[in-house]
């Protein structure tokens, strides 16, 4: 493969998984609103207690393994030794296998004793065990699927490992809606209503799985034939394993942090505002509303921070590798205007459009001050995501995870100390504060060993000044349809708030887009560089 082809495989594979990590997350969150109108927010609290401990699981059983058997493939295969590509994939996919039996053996037998060290109240954990354990059996294909993404990933086969992750998805959302809407009809309990919202990762986990294994199967006959005048290796799985996890390990300790800080929130906060004063029943709607509506929201704007986090890394390592610190430089810096270009007006237009977007999705603006609060938050989580991922494009992949760990720590005594004083608004400011301090001790260490006196406000204050049109244009909006929308029925109410929504996206993006061009806080050919939606805007400009 030439090196011009080379790179346009790069360019599909990566917009591929730009868009398919986007869909899904799109498609996690349109899921959501349905479930919350029709289970309600207790089940959706039940629903959000059992998904912590499966992520932990799922963590320690997948991240890092794709991209550590990813970068042991592609050299292997660029050495022409595809034998032995395909006997790795054999040892890591048998291992992984493995291993999602025991986390499937821990959450189906842990998963009560997990519950009841969120709440004292053993009503909750007794309704919450159904969720648990319908979660569990996505544990034994999901490992096994982290192998195959790998293998396909290794072999610059990008579209079927993303296309999986959309099937996966898209099957996930019709097996809750059809089970819901069944056990509506059967007037089934919030209990059961969180274990089938919780079953679609299973079946979502089948179909992902199926297409995934038609692709590795096609191309591990491909490799064979490629491969037939080889001569047969003799691989230690000790020697194989140990060696991918070397690799795999500080990546893995990074994305746990994730889980574990939900897993501070499972076990604190339904604790703390039943400690509070507030019934069980309560508290763990409160939690569903914080956890699966707030956080959930901003999911979206994040998965760009990643994208634009995934791209930095390896081109940081690249120019590194060729002695160009100058670019390199100049790549952290595009990174970070990139991120605070998407992240700002995002962060703006949830804050202001908290009421009609909590009325527009969850009928109610009972959440509308925890939405604003999770705009912050994401400003802070997208920062601390793609400083992590420069730091790791100058090998420095520990350092991250440390701060993580003091945000992890601050946000346990801040759920501690804020949720008797503020409740559920408490644990929000808690990861405010949690996510500011983690990417502040990023960005000082970016300071420190790339000897860049780089300041995220010198880089980012026209882009806050692009912003300010875009906030005065959002308050006006919502300033007016509400005095109005208050006269209304309630359905009224939410009609209008779709409306209001519309309209203030429809319109204050442009408005953004020309003050941020004007006064140059972007230039028209930086966009094309922005993942997913950048070469769409940049031909519109032109």
């Amino acid at each position: 493969m030439s090196d011009k082809s080379g790179q346009q495989a790069l360019r599909r594979g990566a917009s591929s998984m730009v868009s398919a990590v986007f869909i899904s997350r799109l498609l996690g969150i349109l899921l959501i609103v349905p479930m919350q109108n029709i289970i309600g927010e207790y089940a959706l609290g039940l629903y959000g207690l059992a998904y912590p401990l499966y992520t932990i699981m799922l963590t320690v059983a997948t991240a890092g393994f794709p991209i550590a058997l990813s970068k042991s493939i592609s050299q292997l295969t660029a050495r022409k030794h595809y034998k032995e590509a395909n006997q790795t994939y054999f040892i890591i996919g048998r291992s992984l296998f493995l291993f999602g039996i025991l986390a499937f053996l821990v959450m189906w037998f842990g998963g009560p004793y997990y519950l009841s060290l969120s709440t004292p109240s053993p009503t909750i954990v007794h309704d919450a065990i159904p969720a648990i354990h319908a979660l569990a059996p996505a544990l034994l294909i999901l490992p096994l699927m982290s192998a195959q993404r790998g293998f396909l990933q290794g072999n610059m086969r990008m579209e079927p490992s993303a296309l999986s992750q959309v099937i996966e998805q898209i099957i996930r959302v019709a097996t809750v809606l059809v089970g819901l809407f069944i056990g509506l009809s059967l007037h089934l309990s919030p209990s059961l209503m969180a274990a089938i919202a919780t079953f679609g990762a299973t079946t979502g986990a089948i179909g992902g799985f199926l297409l995934l294994l038609y692709s590795v199967k096609k191309l591990r006959k491909e490799l064979q034939l490629k491969g037939r005048l080889e001569r047969t290796p003799h691989l230690r799985s000790s020697h194989v394993l140990r060696k991918l996890g070397i690799y795999s390990l500080p990546i893995v300790l990074g994305t746990l942090v994730l889980p574990l800080s939900q897993s501070i929130d499972v076990f604190t906060i339904p604790r703390e505002l039943i400690a509070g004063g507030m019934s069980n029943h309560m508290a763990t709607a409160q939690f569903g509303r914080y956890t699966q509506e707030a956080l959930r929201l901003i999911q979206l704007p994040l998965s760009f921070a990643t994208a634009i986090g995934s791209a930095v890394m390896p081109s940081i390592t690249s120019a590194l590798s060729q002695g160009q610190f100058l670019d390199a430089k100049r790549r952290q810096h595009q990174s970070l205007k990139m991120t605070a270009f998407i992240m700002l007006p995002t962060a703006v237009t949830f804050g202001f459009l908290a009421s009609p977007i909590d009325i527009m999705l969850f009928k109610s603006a009972s959440g509308s001050t925890l939405i604003l609060l999770a705009a912050i938050m994401s400003l802070f989580s997208g920062l601390e995501l793609v400083t992590t991922f420069i730091l790791q494009g100058r090998d420095h992949f520990y350092r991250p995870v440390y701060h993580m760990a003091i945000g992890m720590i601050l946000k346990l005594i801040g759920n501690i100390v804020l949720i008797p004083l503020l409740g559920i608004n408490g644990a929000a400011i808690a990861g405010i504060i949690g996510y500011a301090v983690s990417s502040w001790l990023n960005m000082g260490t970016i300071r420190q060993v790339s000897d860049d006196a780089v300041s995220v406000p010198k880089l980012t204050w026209r882009t806050v000044t692009a912003c300010i049109p875009l906030a005065l244009w959002l308050y006006l909006l919502n300033h007016l349809v509400f005095t109005y929308a208050l006269t209304l029925s309630s359905l009224a109410n939410r009609w209008v708030a779709l409306l209001a929504v519309i309209i203030g996206i429809g319109i204050g993006a442009p408005i953004y887009l020309i003050a941020a061009i004007w006064i140059k806080a972007i230039q028209p050919s930086e966009l094309s560089s922005l993942p997913l939606i950048g070469r769409r805007i940049a031909r519109f400009l032109q």
